[in-house]
């Protein structure tokens, strides 16, 4: 026996060690057993049996940007102190870059841009109906555009919709405290600069019989006083007291063509004095190619100026636009260059062979000007560099600036700080422009969208893209100068301005209203009307909500959800704290008040342990005053680890060749001790699962084994080796 093999096989009672091996007590009555290998206990107060708790808890060195981030001992804490990062990560992990600590997963109705800070975003107001619905056959286009513009003092926007063309812009409402009627002749007096100015269609109450109704403004004789054409009895100069009231009509007119009898404007472009448009007019019982041309200051009661009507050409799809002084025009396949006097259609400076192929979009940037179409599925941008006269060359050949992945239709060009902006079928992406020929490197999608962004519009370091917002109209702001993980040409974004409106609709045209920073945005007819949206100038929305990405502190350990804190102002307004489960199931924490506070608030749901959790603050405004909201700066998130807790686990074992159970039963032989020895520490150094049997309590567990100790402290002896001793195994359980 004392020179058996252990690679031949043990004998019968020593069992089926392994990994997965179990001990069975026969004859003798063993106390615990290693992946099936048994031995008896020799607990002594030297050498106890023992049991603790394997540490847990992650130590690690923390040189992240939030001190005590990256901590995983004692409470493990998560806290955001900005959202200028954007929307769009679906987990909250820092150490995935430095801009992901600044970043959220979504939002509507706030403005995070601000570093530090997220307050509400103004309102919107519908303003007028749209009637013109998203119409073709191989793509969808849109029948409204906007336009920003200035007449007679007053901001606005152009709206073209499908037959009609308005001036849009914020009503007017004004304080009446003198009258007075000469003539024939109104003449009212308000209590502040009015800012109106003449053709502005103005209804009067509050004043007297006399006065009351709706008129068109004939006259501003001073910032204070406005005319109107009233066919009555003169009224000397007097107070009205208390004031009346006037409020202009957002809407004026501009061009009126009727269903049925015209066809609709086919596109529109403005040099800041006329407005041009194209449309078919009949000739000889042909729709034909007809521009026109109209002082921005006029109404519809003007009848506009024919620049010239092409023969031999019918509109099916145009865009224009007005760059370096010049009107480009396309029609169906061909681009035409044209002075603003024009009064023949030039010939085409490119045609493109495909006769399917039309125009949706055109642009300028320092170098060269663009133009971009598609052809069923098939969409490019095209470059044109001017000639060393200024002109447009005359093309046989386009030439292409960027091609897009099939199915990926360019919608809208717009040159801003050096990018080219590109609204697409898919969504919105960002070119860089090369300031010597004009050449185009677009980057990935930034944002991708269940809708076509069909315009954007830009001030400052923005972009605002029509993409909706959810199920409702609405914007997608982009920060130009905010690139997301240093990904080349993606930005930063985030939902915008909102509309509700019943049902779902396509948000068509974008642009700030005049010269101010307010925005308008448009939407086209679905099943019912659509509406142009005006932003308030100072109401704020009713409420808005940001939402984290998930929290989970860079493991997939389950974690017990304790306590959050937000920080801010909520003077105005107030804060309500959600959690939201793995299962998307919402809970209430606590509301933040003037009255509450900020207090620190428990999480009490979900009740069971979570792999992440998302936190959703939802901003309301102030009751009593709607430019008033609470100011949200932060939050920070506490939580424990629900790890099923392992067990260290100490056996102090007799390991002699020759031993007896408690009942004096007396089993080995010569070597025992030597292989039961080698066995254990050959698991040991593989490092796997084994079986641990606890006969002296009935328990079972799986383990590692951590530690082998063995103490022998009698010498050879006679014709015996003598080897044998106490062996110590420490292990690990596992869950």
């Amino acid at each position: 026996m004392a020179g058996q093999d252990i690679t031949e096989g043990l004998p019968l009672n020593v069992g089926n060690p392994g990994t997965s091996g179990f001990w069975t007590n026969r004859a003798e009555d063993y106390d615990v057993a290693f992946g099936g290998i048994p031995f008896f206990m020799a607990p002594t107060d030297q050498n106890p049996y023992q049991r603790e708790t394997a540490p847990y808890r992650k130590e690690q060195f923390d040189n992240s940007r939030e001190p005590g981030e990256q901590s995983l001992t004692g409470w493990w804490l998560r806290s955001q102190s900005s959202f200028h990062g954007g929307a769009g990560i679906k987990f909250y992990d820092p150490s995935a870059g430095e801009s992901i600590g600044y970043r959220y997963f979504d939002s509507q109705g706030v403005n995070p841009w601000v570093k530090g800070q997220v307050t509400l975003l103004k309102d919107t107001e519908n303003t007028h109906v749209t009637t013109g619905p998203v119409v073709g056959t191989d793509h969808q286009h849109p029948q409204q555009h906007i336009r920003s513009i200035q007449w007679s003092g007053i901001n606005g926007v152009l709206l073209h919709d499908e037959y009609d063309v308005d001036k849009i812009y914020p009503a007017i409402t004004v304080s009446i405290t003198n009258k007075a009627l000469t003539s024939n002749v109104a003449t009212l007096t308000t209590s502040a600069a009015h800012g109106l100015s003449t053709g502005l269609e103005i209804t009067i109450s509050g004043v007297d019989a006399t006065f009351n109704g709706t008129y068109t403004i004939t006259g501003t004789p001073t910032t204070t006083t406005f005319t109107y054409a009233k066919t009555a009895s003169n009224v000397t100069s007097a107070a009205v007291s208390p004031a009346g009231t006037g409020v202009t009509d957002p809407v004026v007119h501009f061009i009126d063509y009727n269903t049925g009898s015209a066809e609709p404007v086919y596109a529109i472009c403005d040099d800041g004095v006329f407005a041009y448009w194209v449309t078919n007019a009949d000739i000889s019982g042909t729709p034909r190619l007809h521009m026109y041309k109209k002082l921005l200051t006029d109404n519809t009661t003007t009848i506009p100026s024919p620049m010239f009507t092409a023969n031999s050409i019918t509109i099916t799809y145009a865009a224009m636009e007005f760059v370096k002084d010049r009107i480009i025009l396309c029609v169906n396949n061909s681009v035409y260059e044209l002075a603003t006097n024009a009064t023949s259609l030039p010939s085409a400076i490119y045609t493109n062979p495909n006769t399917n192929y039309h125009y949706t979009s055109v642009a300028a940037s320092g170098p060269a000007i663009y133009t971009a179409g598609h052809s069923g599925i098939y969409s490019t941008i095209q470059k044109y560099t001017l000639g060393t006269n200024g002109a447009m060359p005359v093309l046989t050949q386009a030439v292409v600036a960027a091609e897009f992945p099939s199915g990926e239709i360019v919608e809208k060009l717009y040159f801003y700080l050096g990018y080219m902006i590109i609204g697409t079928s898919k969504g919105l992406r960002v070119a860089e422009v090369n300031d010597q020929d004009g050449s185009l490197a677009y980057g990935p999608l930034i944002v991708e969208t269940t809708q076509p962004v069909y315009d954007v519009a830009c001030a400052d370091r923005f972009v605002w893209a029509t993409t909706g917002v959810g199920s409702n109209a609405g914007l997608t702001r982009v920060d130009l100068s905010q690139l997301i993980e240093g990904e080349p040409l993606r930005f930063a974004y985030a939902n915008d301005l909102v509309g509700i409106q019943s049902g779902t609709h396509f948000t068509t045209a974008v642009a700030f209203i005049g010269t101010t920073n307010r925005l308008a945005f448009a939407t086209g007819y679905s099943a019912t009307n659509g509406a142009i949206y005006l932003e308030s100038a100072s109401a704020l929305v009713t409420s808005g909500y940001v939402q984290t990405g998930a929290i989970r502190y860079g493991t997939l350990e389950p974690k017990n959800f304790k306590f959050v804190r937000a920080r801010g102002v909520f003077t105005y307004g107030a804060m309500d704290i959600q959690t939201i489960e793995e299962n998307g199931n919402v809970n209430n924490v606590i509301s933040y008040n003037a009255a509450v506070g900020t207090p620190e608030a428990a999480t009490t749901a979900p009740e069971l342990p979570q792999e992440f959790l998302s936190y959703k603050f939802t901003l309301s405004r102030s009751a009593s005053d709607t430019s008033q909201g609470p100011v949200f700066k932060g939050f920070q998130a506490k939580a424990l680890p629900a790890t099923k807790r392992q067990r260290l686990i100490q056996f102090p074992v007799w390991c002699f060749d020759v031993e007896k159970d408690r009942y004096n039963v007396i089993t080995g032989y010569e070597g025992r001790a030597w292989e039961r020895i080698q066995l254990l520490e050959t698991i040991e150094a593989e490092g796997d699962i084994i079986n641990i049997q606890d006969f002296t309590t009935g328990e079972r567990v799986q383990a590692i084994i951590e530690q082998v100790q063995f103490s022998r402290k009698t010498p050879p002896s006679g014709n015996f080796s003598g080897f044998g001793g106490l062996l110590t195994v420490t292990v690990k359980t596992v869950l």
